[in-house]
């Protein structure tokens, strides 16, 4: 009888063991909550100036309901989540997976990037260049617009920044809103330099020395953004900057 009673503890604390270690296992900036949420946002789809459809019912066809769901034809996706909630469950491409419709980086629905027209998104009115990766927050105004291409007489202010050992020159940007900008960053310094545009979603490849990578892109709307390398250590040891959009 004791050596059952014995076995029995060992069990149940094998199985404490293993849910502590499969809860911890998750590095920590992964992880939005451990005891569940209950979020909205709020998405527009706009294709040619025409709004699109959400659907009543999404994610709710059949048990077990989806944690991400919309209840009625209001625009609004609920996540209702209970227990661990990671990062990758709040994509904005896990809403468009359950609703079995195409959403990337370059398509939504049968309308992609192209001769057509252009894909964009803004979260709370900034353009953001995460799409299908945009991990939803609570009380989020997402906009997914498909519009006519602009026009190829459109003009492009283009800005070279150079990345050193630790600096960006030029540190501080000024361009205007709706401005169509081209960065084309240069690594003249001895180690991998990349430069990101800080909560955008806009952002270089990290490149070698000697290297360069050009990005584009549009704010919309004025305000100040950080941009600075990512590398470990970089940041801290001061390559930062501002871009200011007036």
């Amino acid at each position: 009888m004791n050596k059952t009673i014995v076995i029995f503890i060992i069990i149940v604390i094998g199985i404490a063991v293993w849910f502590f270690v499969s809860q911890t296992s998750v590095s920590a900036p992964e992880i939005i909550s451990r005891s569940g949420l209950h979020w909205h946002a709020d998405l527009t789809i706009n294709i040619f100036g025409e709004s699109q459809d959400i659907p009543a019912g999404i994610g709710l066809e059949k048990l077990p309901h989806k944690p991400i769901h919309t209840h009625d034809r209001d625009s609004i996706i609920h996540m209702e989540f209970s227990g661990l909630v990671k990062e990758d469950d709040l994509r904005l491409g896990r809403f468009f997976e359950i609703w079995v419709e195409t959403f990337s980086k370059d398509c939504i629905f049968d309308k992609c990037t192209g001769p057509e027209g252009t894909l964009k998104m803004l979260i709370n009115g900034k353009e953001n260049f995460e799409f299908d990766n945009y991990v939803m927050r609570d009380s989020d105004k997402i906009e997914i617009i498909f519009e006519k291409k602009e026009s190829a007489t459109v003009a492009v202010k283009e800005i070279t920044v150079v990345g050193t050992e630790f600096s960006f020159n030029p540190s501080s940007i000024s361009i205007q809103a709706g401005e169509k900008v081209r960065i084309i960053f240069k690594n003249l310094g001895g180690a991998n330099h990349n430069l990101i545009i800080e909560g955008s979603g806009v952002s270089t490849k990290t490149i070698d020395s000697g290297k360069t990578d050009t990005i584009e892109f549009t704010f919309p709307a004025a305000g100040t953004y950080n941009f600075f390398c990512s590398i470990p250590g970089h940041k801290a040891a001061g390559m930062t900057g501002s871009l200011i959009v007036e």
